[in-house]
């Protein structure tokens, strides 16, 4: 199953450094121990209009920060902070097939 079929979205749940994959869909960020990087694949390598939904826990003091592959940008920025450190948030971000665009970020 790739992110969204005709029964659900995949999710997973991490503490640390990831990088999403093909498989991913929503990316819950619970509890980190330290800063979480969530490193983005290659835009070339997905889709356009794939998108991934990362959600960071209200209790975690840490920064989440969405990475481009490479040189590759969010909205002209080569990284996205997700959220306020100590507050949930979470940002949806889609792939037009040449950069990532941030669609929702709350």
């Amino acid at each position: 199953m790739s992110g969204l079929d005709n029964t659900a979205n995949t999710v997973r749940t991490v503490s640390a450094t990831t990088t999403l994959t093909q498989n991913d869909y929503i990316l819950l960020v619970a509890a980190p121990a330290a800063n979480v990087t969530v490193n983005l694949p290659a835009v070339a390598t997905v889709q356009p209009g794939r998108q991934y939904t990362v959600k960071r826990d209200a209790t975690a003091t840490q920064t989440v920060t969405l990475d481009g592959s490479g040189s590759e940008t969010i909205n002209g920025a080569t990284t996205l902070a997700v959220g306020a450190a100590g507050t949930a948030g979470a940002a949806t971000i889609v792939s037009d097939g040449s950069a990532w665009h941030l669609v929702a970020n709350a």
